[in-house]
């Protein structure tokens, strides 16, 4: 009886140090998932104040009016050039294009044939305008500098959908229908967002790729760690949980919306000033001769000032003698060439349809053009052409206009800016 007793005695003993141990470890492991639970939701609204943080610094200082020193952007329109003033100038830009073509043909390197019917031109479809490389500029074939290279690469690209076989470059004779400039040209595609990303480099702020990065990392931790720490939790950890979640998803949506609106720097702001004064001058200027009238052309065709094309047409008519660059098999008159323009101009124009548009077609705007690379993973951009260009664009700009991008290349951080020009 003594042995079995003893025996019963170290056996029940062990069995209440093995279920003291185990009840210790239990209550250790309910405590660490305790302290767990507690900490998700104060780590999402750190992750959410982070986020929020971000966003507010960008919109505080965005909303204020630079300064321009530290600039460096030319600030005199006619040295900018059409394609910077349009940047800045908000609905110009989609119009860069067709002013462009025409201080081309002014220049002396594209002409202009126009091969419409004389009884009703109205109605005559616009390939009927065509536009002929006629090569007598020098420097756009030797592409010597890198102004004529621009050139050389704007008139290729214009040129391209009627240009056959593998020839990068046009020849003289090279000719081209307007109506097949625009659509399904990735060439011209490709220029236009070279051009337009050295124009935002010089007149919008550069883009916040640190700001942008930690208000997608911390809204996305907010919004994650909020909605994890609802599972288990008290009233009050789900209360903070909440309040990380809210401000997590108000500042990963403003996230989104800001790389549209990255605004002009001082230089840009300055530039669209004098570039609207230019425009003041340019719908009111005397046009003393046919040579004078062709300095104006192309910025009246950049602003759609329709009657400064007009005053330079009546005197072109006057004069008894069509410009150069205007071909027609029938006779000239200041109607018929006012009405080649107004058709050039709307099929060369570029349908740029981005977010915000409301705010970036105000003229005296801090706003401007959003680039393509600017919501890359968010949608949006510019060049938004109903056309398509093959597989790679689709019906609202170049890489997923329109919100049809996805989240590669640039990711979160796609890019900078939009609104035109700042940024």
């Amino acid at each position: 009886m003594g042995p079995t007793f003893v025996a019963a005695l170290q056996q029940a003993s062990a069995d209440l140090v093995e279920a003291g141990v185990g009840t210790v470890a239990l209550a250790a492991s309910a405590g660490g998932v305790g302290l767990g639970a507690a900490l998700l939701p104060v780590i999402a609204l750190a992750g959410a104040l982070t986020a929020a943080i971000a966003v507010g610094w960008l919109i505080v200082v965005w909303l204020q009016k630079p300064g321009v020193e530290g600039t460096f952007g030319v600030t005199e329109p006619r040295a900018a050039g059409l394609l910077a003033v349009g940047f800045v100038s908000g609905s110009a830009a989609a119009r860069w294009l067709p002013a462009t073509v025409m201080q081309l043909a002014c220049d002396g390197v594209i002409a202009i044939h126009d091969r419409r019917d004389l009884e009703d031109s109205s109605t005559v479809r616009p390939r009927d305008v065509r536009l002929v490389f006629v090569a007598a500029n020098p420097l756009v074939i030797d592409a010597g500098s890198e102004g004529s290279a621009t050139e050389l690469a704007i008139v290729g690209a214009v040129l391209s959908p009627g240009l056959v076989g593998e020839t990068a470059r046009p020849v003289h004779g090279s000719t081209v229908d307007v109506d097949r400039v625009v659509m399904s040209n990735p060439r011209l595609a490709a220029v236009t967002s070279v051009a337009f990303t050295d124009a935002a480099g010089a007149y919008r702020e550069r883009r916040p790729a640190g700001r942008l990065r930690a208000a997608s990392i911390g809204g996305g931790l907010a919004l994650a760690l909020g909605f994890i720490s609802l599972g288990f939790g008290d009233r009050t950890s789900d209360s903070i949980a909440w309040s990380a979640i809210v401000i997590g998803a108000v500042s990963l949506g403003l996230r989104v919306l800001l790389p549209r609106w990255i605004p002009l720097n001082g230089a840009g702001i300055r530039l669209r000033e004098r570039a609207n004064e230019f425009r003041e001058d340019v719908a009111s200027a005397r046009v003393a001769s046919l040579a004078a009238g062709e300095q104006l052309l192309p910025w009246a065709v950049l602003f759609d000032e329709a009657s400064t094309i007009r005053r330079v047409a009546e005197v072109a008519a006057r004069s008894g003698a069509a410009p150069a660059w205007y071909r027609s098999p029938a006779g000239f008159s200041a109607d018929r060439l006012v009405s080649c323009i107004a058709v050039l101009s709307s099929e060369l124009s570029q349908p740029i349809r981005v977010g915000g548009r409301a705010v970036w077609l105000k003229d005296d705007s801090r706003f401007g053009v959003p680039l393509i690379a600017d919501n890359q993973g968010w949608g949006g951009g510019y060049l938004g052409y109903g056309g398509g260009y093959g597989g790679a664009y689709g019906d609202g700009g170049v890489g997923g206009f329109e919100g049809d991008g996805s989240f590669g290349g640039g990711g979160f951080d796609g890019g900078g800016g939009g609104d035109g020009g700042g940024g």
